[in-house]
């Protein structure tokens, strides 16, 4: 499955586009910026296999519903940074 969540990264909203843009072209990707000055938390997916549904995010956590268009299925998923 496409997808990535990385943790304690610090960056802020700008730098997490450019990594966006250079690293990952066709992923779309989410944050916690908003609830944190620097995100902590990032979730990067491949939207031609994943589809991410955002339900919550939290200075400490992000909550989503990730849905595999290959497989078909859907679960939840929290990424916590502690």
């Amino acid at each position: 499955m496409d997808i990535c969540g990385l943790l304690e990264t610090k960056l802020n909203s700008s730098k997490v586009s450019l990594l966006q843009k250079f690293r990952l072209k066709n992923w779309k990707f989410l944050s916690n910026v908003v609830a944190a000055t620097n995100a902590r938390i990032v979730v990067f997916w491949n939207p031609s296999s994943v589809r991410v549904d955002l339900l919550e995010f939290l200075t400490q956590g992000i909550h989503v519903l990730i849905y595999s268009l290959i497989h078909q299925l859907s679960f939840y998923a929290t990424f916590v940074y502690v």
